[in-house]
């Protein structure tokens, strides 16, 4: 095997511990025999956990800054793989001077990328990890951030050692009205648990929405055992549009007992007191009170409820 194909492997395999969990790496699964219900730990007992429901009541109207994408713009080599849980990009320490990083709207602390993943379900009325008003996306796509500075078994222990972004992806009946299309042509490359492929020329803003200004904010926890609280959770408020082909091409991946994953997603966790933020684009900002947030919760639901019937 090619020495650079080992390296992407193992790097693979350490940045996957973000995804599933240090020491973790068994048998936990989504089946009923593995799933969430029989995830240890953090998983069970803590109060911090995501994903969560994005309820109108839940949140408060922030007066944040606007989220800065660095580098997302820069091109670069990715490694995709099917791990069997999910759909998993990694490689971007590779990139040294042009690597992905997050700063302002409110964080403390700049982020830099290590890797992203998929969640999503069997049909469009499910899939997200996070909802808004009780309702999911079709899938949802994590961004996982590293603080600057720290290791990622550091940044496991920091309540903010890690900030993801989360982005909704929304079907559309155009089949190439969005930027899915890179990933999307890999896919048949990726059917079966174990294989991997890269891409070259990657962009990362490729997985962004258009407007990145509105997003909601919350501390929360990884969606994976070992489900550690150490997460500043970034979703943002617009979806990216997803093909039906292209949606039909990512249900067609294989988990590890070799059959099509029906699910990879957590259930929603309760919010035990905490609350959300809502950081609006420029044009929703009619009034500074909690019930633009509400509005905007509103009528994206409504929006959501029309897509899933139509």
């Amino acid at each position: 095997m090619p020495s650079h194909l080992v390296l992407s492997l193992l790097l693979t395999a350490l940045l996957a511990v973000v995804q599933c969990g240090p020491g973790n790496d068994h048998a936990w699964g989504y089946d009923k025999n593995n799933g969430p219900d029989t995830w240890q730990g953090k998983c069970q007992n803590h109060l911090k956990q995501s994903p969560i429901d994005i309820r109108a009541p839940d949140v408060d109207y922030a007066l944040l800054h606007r989220m800065h994408f660095l580098n997302y713009d820069m091109d670069g080599k990715i490694e995709l793989s099917n791990t069997g849980r999910t759909l998993f990009a990694g490689g971007f320490e590779s990139w040294q001077h042009k690597q992905p990083m997050i700063q302002g709207g409110g964080l403390k602390h700049r982020y830099k990328l290590v890797q992203f993943h998929l969640h999503w379900g069997q049909n469009d009325a499910v899939g997200s990890e996070h909802a808004l008003g009780s309702l999911h996306y079709p899938a949802e796509l994590h961004l996982v951030h590293v603080r600057e500075g720290l290791t990622l078994k550091e940044a496991l222990t920091r309540p903010d050692g890690l900030a993801v972004v989360g982005v909704f992806l929304a079907r559309t009946s155009d089949p190439v009205a969005n930027n899915f299309s890179p990933i999307s042509e890999k896919l048949h490359e990726l059917r079966h648990s174990g294989n991997t492929t890269e891409l070259k020329n990657f962009r990362t803003k490729y997985v962004l929405p258009l407007d990145t200004e509105a997003f909601y904010r919350y501390e929360g926890s990884l969606t994976t055992p070992d489900c550690s609280e150490a997460v500043v959770w970034t979703v943002l408020a617009e979806p990216m549009a997803i093909s039906s082909h292209q949606l039909h091409l990512l249900r067609q991946l294989h988990n590890k007992e070799l059959v099509k994953s029906d699910k990879n997603y957590r259930p929603l966790q309760p919010l035990n007191g905490r609350r959300i933020q809502y950081r609006p684009s420029k044009f929703d900002r009619v009034s500074i009170c909690s019930s633009s947030a509400a509005f905007s919760i509103l009528v994206t639901s409504f929006t959501l409820l029309i897509s899933l019937i139509y």
